[in-house]
């Protein structure tokens, strides 16, 4: 696997305090393959600190135990973070191929699935990053302009340009905030899990069974219990203790 060790300094002030830190110490865990020490700590400190080489660290730990669910959960919050990290993408993909179950969402529109796969490559910071350049270029051209040199068709040209794309990026920054703020995914940490037509455990209304690695959407919550989509459409009941939310 890529990435099986990144040994960075998130904060030079937290760090500092202390040679013997719960990171410093996560790290020999891991170096002399202490893993579940090393997941245990390191999973102590993302109580505290909230990076995307600490959770490749937790999901790199988790893996040699073999905890593939948990190992999931950290590489998908290490993507959220970090969506282009190459190391994260990686691994992530690798354990995903050793999930039991195999999942296929329909198929989308081309430039639907296009969209997403954008989307999904990028953070809300990244589209403020891009908008305030393109406000920025929006101020350069009322510069030039202002200046004489640029005039008629070249001019409204550029400026619709500018204004439709800052209407773009404005518009899938807010898609994905909303993505971000409403969808509550969750990854399956159980073995394997019944999924029932009820929140109700019975027998009878088993409908279906899913596996440690999956990840669903919550839709719903009781206490004790979640109901949960898969990415083919399929839902049903589960105890919440077998999820563990992003």
């Amino acid at each position: 696997m890529r990435g099986s060790m990144i040994l960075m300094i998130f904060s030079a002030y937290l760090f500092a305090q202390s040679p013997d830190s719960l990171f410093n110490r996560a790290n020999r865990y891991f170096e002399t393959e202490q893993f579940e020490a090393a997941a245990r700590a390191y999973q102590k400190l993302s109580a505290q600190v909230s990076h995307e080489d600490l959770y490749l660290n937790l999901g790199n730990a988790y893996f040699r135990i073999g905890n593939i669910g948990q190992a999931i959960w950290a590489y998908e919050k290490g993507r959220i973070l970090s969506p282009r990290d190459k190391d994260i993408h990686y691994n992530l993909n690798y354990v995903r191929a050793q999930v039991r179950d195999r999942i296929q969402p329909p198929d989308d529109f081309f430039l639907v699935a296009f969209y997403r796969a954008i989307i999904e490559k990028l953070t809300i910071l990244d589209l403020l990053t891009i908008g305030g350049i393109l406000f920025m270029g929006l101020g350069v051209l009322y510069m030039i302009r202002n200046n004489g040199f640029i005039f008629g068709k070249i001019d409204r040209l550029i400026q619709s340009v500018l204004i439709t794309a800052v209407i773009a990026t404005g518009w899938i920054m807010l898609d994905k905030y909303w993505a971000v703020s409403e969808d509550q995914a969750a990854i399956v940490i159980s073995s394997v899990v019944d999924v029932r037509s009820a929140p109700i455990a019975r027998g009878e209304n088993v409908v279906f069974r899913i596996h440690e690695g999956t990840k669903v959407d919550i839709s719903t919550s009781q206490p004790g219990w979640i109901e949960v989509i898969l990415l083919d459409g399929k839902k049903g009941w589960i105890p919440s203790e077998d999820v563990r939310t992003l």
